[in-house]
């Protein structure tokens, strides 16, 4: 019997797959982000209206 143990590489679909889902989480990481900063920025603009007159 052999003690050694055989050192296999990862599968090749489920690193692609891993990095689909990094991707991914990226990705919407980024979007809503942006999405939040746009609100703070809409916010801010329209506190800052100065008065006429």
């Amino acid at each position: 019997m052999y003690r050694h143990h055989q050192h296999r590489k990862p599968d090749f679909f489920a690193v692609v797959l891993v990095l689909v889902m990094v991707g991914f989480g990226l990705t919407l990481a980024v979007q809503v982000s942006l999405v939040d900063r746009q609100q703070v920025v809409d916010r801010e603009v329209i506190e800052v209206i100065p008065k006429a007159g």
